[in-house]
């Protein structure tokens, strides 16, 4: 049914006139942010078609895609750093932690910048909705959760910053020599070493689903030296990254 409501919607802004477009366009506009907002997938997936459509042109009768002349690729990206900034702001009133929001919001500022194509672009776009409406993300209640589970919570909301043990206990009322005996206890590995794999699990995402740098990956998963990230790496995967983004590239 949402589906339906979607094309019925993308046909009537390709037939309206100009000033009808405007209001539909912004209609469109402010439902896909309620949406995210919500953390509603299920409805944010039906409109990237539809999206996709007008990074592609179909559907672009307010010609914003010629604000740049005979460069479209440069028009996109100019939409999608605009949107990527609406989503951001979108997702954080939904309940994405403010540092969540700052950290997608860069690497998705990046991704499109660095994107050589109409189709990567498309892809990051897709992306991008989806991840910004993902519920599983948003702020939860910790009031019955472990100190272990807390310890997870906060690293997984704050992984590519380099936050002491020290930090983590004041923010989380446990002494830092309890934190890090329950987290080891309960978990089998240091924070530290859990942090790194929260790390390298984005970075498995970024060489898989980006043309970013090393040195770019690097930095923005919150590791100060390539050189260590790379040992890393090896270390939990068995491969470099260099390796696993050759086998892994779409």
């Amino acid at each position: 049914m949402v589906g339906q409501e979607v094309q019925i919607k993308s046909d009537v802004m390709k037939n309206n006139t100009k000033h009808e477009l405007i209001e539909s366009a912004h209609k469109f506009r402010e439902e896909l942010l309620q949406s995210i907002r919500k953390g509603d997938q299920k409805f944010v997936a039906n409109y990237i078609n539809v999206m996709n459509e007008f990074l592609r042109g179909d559907t672009d009768t307010l010609d914003i895609i010629k604000r740049v002349p005979r460069n479209e690729l440069r028009a996109l990206k100019n939409i999608l750093l605009s949107h990527n900034t609406l989503y951001s702001y979108s997702a954080e009133k939904g309940g994405l932690s403010a540092w969540q929001c700052h950290y997608l919001s860069e690497k998705y500022a990046i991704m499109v910048e660095n994107a050589k194509s109409i189709s990567e672009l498309e892809e990051i776009h897709k992306r991008m909705l989806e991840e910004y409406s993902d519920p599983t993300i948003r702020l939860i209640t910790l009031e019955k959760a472990t100190i272990a589970e807390k310890v997870e919570h906060f690293i997984m909301m704050n992984f590519s910053e380099e936050i002491s043990i020290e930090e983590i206990s004041r923010k989380l009322h446990v002494h830092p020599s309890h934190l890090m005996r329950t987290f080891k206890k309960e978990k089998g590995m240091t924070i530290s070493h859990y942090r790194n794999l929260i790390r390298i699990q984005e970075a498995k995402d970024l060489l898989t689903n980006s043309n970013l740098s090393l040195i770019e990956i690097t930095l923005i998963v919150g590791f100060k030296n390539q050189q260590y990230f790379s040992r890393v790496f090896k270390e939990e995967e068995g491969m470099t990254p260099k390796e696993y983004k050759r086998n892994n590239s779409k």
